[in-house]
């Protein structure tokens, strides 16, 4: 008999945790919803926050930097509730570099629960692909594109790491940083953008 009382307040206990799930799922999509309208309203904003981290940066040539500009918008989706997965989107505008208008990178377990990972193979327009400039050019040695269709090395995973627990959470504390500057926290989202910049300022003044 307790046996049968704890299957089923263990029952009560799943369903009231997948309401607040889907309670909170929603009014998170809400506020990422909102905070992408506004973050396209700010020219350039997601190549200048990959410039900008301190990490991400050094995955990217001179090359993807240019790409990176076109980059409109930028989100990432829970896969299941458990967060068994992320499927990574990125948004371009149209661009001299390839025909793809969303290029996505997804992370998921296989059949056996291995990590497995997919993406979209990329239309590169006649002389833009990556692999083919970085062979005897020395500023275009790796690429961040690379990553779209590396399933395996252990950069890959970093770089998933990186978009999905540091830029993904709070972008403007990358967007607000100095390119090529260290690691530090910058201001929250919803907090006065304006005050960054001038702290950075006096920052310049004192050295």
């Amino acid at each position: 008999m307790s046996q049968q009382k704890l299957d089923t307040v263990n029952a009560q206990a799943d369903r009231a945790y997948l309401r607040l799930s889907r309670k909170f799922g929603q009014l998170r999509l809400h506020h990422l919803e909102r905070r992408n309208l506004l973050i396209q309203n700010i020219p350039g904003f997601w190549g200048q926050a990959f410039r900008n981290h301190p990490q991400l940066a050094s995955f990217l040539s001179q090359h993807d930097k240019k790409i990176l500009s076109y980059l409109h918008s930028l989100d990432v989706e829970e896969l299941g509730l458990a967060r068994l997965g992320y499927k990574i989107k990125f948004y371009f505008a149209r661009n001299p570099f390839f025909q793809n208008k969303v290029l996505i990178k997804e992370y998921g377990c296989g059949p056996s629960g291995q990590v497995v990972s997919r993406s979209t193979p990329i239309q590169w327009l006649p002389g833009q692909d990556v692999q083919a400039l970085s062979q005897g050019d020395s500023d275009n040695l790796f690429s961040f594109f690379w990553w779209f269709s590396n399933h395996s090395s252990i950069e890959s995973d970093k770089i998933v790491e990186i978009i999905n627990e540091e830029l993904w959470p709070n972008p403007l504390q990358y967007y607000l940083l100095s390119e090529g500057a260290p690691g530090k926290k910058g201001t929250e989202v919803g907090e006065s953008p304006e005050q960054q910049p001038k702290e950075s300022s006096e920052a310049n003044q004192s050295k």
